[in-house]
């Protein structure tokens, strides 16, 4: 093993445990958070380790039977990016609280990128108006690395329909400040199906304009659920799409360019209230290409 690889390894075992540490004070105070990295994530309740810089990456919270509440999952991971981009290596820390209508929920995300580090942290709400509305709204910043956003908020408001309110509907804005002058608004639109069988199918676009330069970059994702609550689920996803423009150095982008993500989770319970979520993860852009695994473990409580 190579001195190189040793310091990897380091760096990705520093990061997780410094985002352990910090991590149980945040989901301690979750039910006191007003208004995610839902993140992330994508829907920080199942979300992937996702970059918010990826096409798909704001896509909604679902309330639905993936859906994990009152739990609390750590976990890190590691990718290797190829053109001489390095590698990619970190922990994060999430969970949620039921507090009435309310789940709220909670994340740290320390990463090193591109050659520097930072965390993410985020924080957001889904409230349930009735038995077929739902809305939730997500806010989050960072702390160093130039490639996360120094404000991210998004907020969305879904409907379930049909007499077994399997389909449900969504709408969203999102609003994305990077760490130098480009500025990303978007509007989401997409659904989630629940079939009788232990399947689920979702769906969604973005349509995003990036500024300076009123960038316009579409992108879309698509995923597949097979599973049950309490015993597993696995979903492949696959996101398409435009993005206007990408931090790869603090003050050096790539820009105007197509991208393609193929994601496979596994979340698997081991007991009843104990578990693991794996994510193999590949994206491809013009410049480099992306692959790695994460690895949780989560708990409900």
């Amino acid at each position: 093993m190579t001195n190189g690889l040793h310091r990897r390894l380091r760096l990705a075992l520093v990061s997780l445990l410094a985002t352990l540490v910090i991590v149980p004070r945040s989901l301690a105070q979750a039910p006191t958070v007003s208004v995610n990295a839902a993140a992330s994530d994508s829907d920080s309740a199942n979300a992937e380790q996702t970059s918010p810089q990826q096409p798909d990456a704001n896509a909604p919270p679902q309330q639905g039977p993936k859906q994990l509440t009152d739990y609390v999952e750590a976990g890190g991971d590691y990718l290797d990016l190829s053109n001489g981009f390095g590698y990619w290596a970190g922990g994060y820390a999430r969970g949620t609280v039921t507090k009435g209508n309310n789940i709220v929920n909670a994340e740290v995300n320390g990463q090193h990128e591109f050659g520097n580090a930072g965390v993410y942290l985020a924080a957001g709400d889904t409230y349930n108006f009735n038995p077929n509305w739902y809305g939730s709204a997500t806010v989050g910043s960072s702390v160093g690395g130039f490639f996360w956003p120094r404000l991210r908020g998004d907020g969305f408001i879904n409907k379930k329909w049909m007499s077994s309110k399997q389909l449900v509907t969504t709408v969203g804005f999102g609003y994305y400040a990077a760490k130098d002058v480009h500025r990303d608004s978007s509007f989401f639109v997409g659904s989630t199906y629940y079939f009788t069988k232990p399947w689920i199918l979702e769906e969604g676009i973005r349509f995003n304009v990036s500024n300076p330069g009123s960038v316009f970059s579409p992108a879309a994702f698509v995923a597949v659920t097979q599973g049950r609550n309490k015993q597993h689920y696995l979903t492949l996803r696959t996101g398409f799409g435009k993005e206007a423009f990408q931090l790869i150095g603090p003050s050096v982008t790539i820009s105007d360019f197509q991208s393609q993500t193929l994601t496979v989770t596994w979340r698997q319970w081991v007991s009843t209230n104990w578990g693991m979520n794996f994510v193999a993860d590949y994206y491809h852009n013009p410049f480099y290409q992306r692959g790695g695994t994460s690895l949780g473990l989560f708990r409900e409580f």
